[in-house]
């Protein structure tokens, strides 16, 4: 994907799940299966990794390269990407402590709805600064995944919503 093709399906994708979380019913937003995380700590979890990346991309590029590195490979395409998150799972991968969610309240859902829209407002404001080739050189670090070209990270971000509107519909099948 090129810059405007990810700057689309971070919109596209957050969105869809924003509207998923806004249609839920209360009982729907605050349901858990068997320990797992509800709507609301689903919609937190993501808020604060897009928090994260939000702040990463409004940093000035010569500190990113000095502090994460550059690369010359050739990144992973989406599916690779995707694929290769999944597998981190698979081999019992979890988010770590500082992305873990508390419990949400149904008083919350508002707001937070509103935190990630302007947040992948700012995000995709900030992937504008940046050249194709930028995109592919810079890197930055995944907690799972190891050291990632900014496009890879973007990748990322546009499956990892994804995947938790999955997890969250899958969640509400058992209730």
């Amino acid at each position: 994907m090129n810059k405007q093709e990810i700057i689309k399906s971070l919109f596209e994708r957050h969105n869809s799940f924003l509207k998923y979380i806004n249609e839920l019913s209360p009982d729907e937003f605050l349901f858990a299966y068997q320990k797992k995380w509800t709507a609301g700590q689903q919609v937190k979890h993501i808020v604060l990794c897009v928090e994260v990346l939000v702040q990463v991309f409004n940093m000035p590029k010569l500190i990113i390269e000095e502090k994460f590195g550059l690369s010359a490979k050739q990144g992973c395409t989406y599916e690779e990407l995707a694929n290769k998150y999944v597998q981190k799972f698979t081999e019992g991968g979890k988010a770590p402590d500082r992305f873990v969610p508390q419990i949400i309240l149904i008083s919350q859902r508002e707001g937070l709805c509103k935190d990630l829209a302007a947040l992948i407002n700012k995000l995709c404001a900030e992937v504008e600064n940046f050249t194709e080739q930028e995109l592919d050189t810079l890197r930055i670090p995944h907690p799972l995944l190891g050291s990632l070209s900014m496009r890879e990270m973007l990748y990322n971000t546009i499956y990892h919503v994804e995947h938790h509107q999955v997890k969250t519909m899958l969640n509400l099948k058992n209730k």
